[in-house]
């Protein structure tokens, strides 16, 4: 007879890099770590990690796990691969990383400008990251400066935009700064401008959907029509509202059918409601003179159409009484 211990006891321990718990954790949430946890743990055991065992193992629903799954790779702990996925040595990418971040360091070869995105930098590390940030941050700062060509001040404004979003990672900032640069970003005050048309520009899309019962986002053709009406246009949402109300009249009105209306209205040089409603009565003051021409011409058409008897003498006439 042979007995077999089917189970042992796990007094092992699974290395967690410090890199991790200084440059990542606080960027995760609660399903994120015990994926990331888990994963740590299956690998050092050397178990093949299966999709639907780890989330049952981990009492989450798939839909929660593939979020957590997106999170790890934006912040650089996993990478997605033909088979699955790879989790990244972060002590490894640390020593590869060079010592000394992309600002040119010699202070004699430093221009203003130089000087300035690395003060901006150690700004931002002091913020943000508690004068702790990592040297790969340090470089990726140095490469947005150089493809987007962002003041210092919008620079800093951009990790604080991601840090109040709670999603300072880089694949986000990167998303972020795009954005801002697609919007002729470059200084502050251009900055501001741009934020203040976005808010006024993601309130009125609300509204517009709201007014069209959609139940649906608006693709990103349609958004180009708003964007026209409120840049472009300069139109405020009364009267894009106008607009809206005259669609209602259609079967599932569109957002180009809507944009034939205030096109027109711009075409005319329409800037007020008022404006848009005296042309609107003077036209039907128009199209009702015209009716009563048309309702009197018909009259007085039928009246000459009637022919008259003729009669020989006044007795004929009275015979006819």
């Amino acid at each position: 007879m042979k007995f077999i211990m089917k189970n042992k006891l796990e007094l092992d321990d699974t290395l967690v890099p410090d890199l991790f718990i200084v440059n990542n954790m606080k960027n995760l949430q609660g399903n994120d770590i015990k994926v990331y946890m888990y994963i740590l743990y299956l690998l050092k055991k050397g178990d093949e990690i299966d999709l639907d065992n780890l989330a049952k193992d981990l009492c989450i629903t798939d839909k929660e796990l593939k979020s957590s799954l997106e999170v790890l790779q934006a912040e650089e702990l996993i990478i997605k691969n033909s088979q699955g996925y790879n989790v990244i040595d972060l002590k490894e990418i640390e020593i590869n990383k060079s010592y000394t971040p992309k600002f040119e360091t010699k202070v004699n070869r430093q221009s203003v400008t130089e000087q300035r995105r690395k003060a901006a930098a150690e700004a931002i590390s002091e913020s943000f990251f508690n004068g702790v940030m990592t040297l790969g941050w340090y470089t990726d700062i140095g490469n947005l400066f150089k493809s987007y060509a962002f003041s210092e001040d919008v620079m800093i404004a951009l990790f604080q935009y991601c840090k109040e979003r709670r999603a300072l990672n880089k694949k986000y900032v990167y998303a972020v700064a795009e954005t801002w640069h697609n919007g002729g970003v470059k200084t502050f005050e251009q900055l501001e401008n741009f934020l203040d048309m976005y808010d006024k520009f993601t309130k009125i899309k609300q509204k517009i959907v709201k007014a069209l019962g959609l139940r649906r986002n608006l693709s990103k053709y349609e958004e180009v029509y708003i964007k026209k009406w409120i840049e472009d246009y300069k139109y405020e949402f009364d009267i894009i509202e106008e607009g809206l109300k005259r669609s209602t009249s259609t079967t599932n009105p569109s957002i180009k059918y809507v944009d034939a209306i205030i096109t027109s209205w711009y075409n005319k040089g329409f800037t007020t409601i008022e404006e848009i409603q005296n042309e609107e009565k003077n036209q039907n003051e128009l199209e009702q003179k015209k009716e009563v021409k048309k309702l009197g011409d018909s009259k007085k058409k039928s009246y000459q159409s009637y022919s008259q008897r003729e009669y020989d003498s006044s007795d004929d006439f009275y015979d006819d009484i």
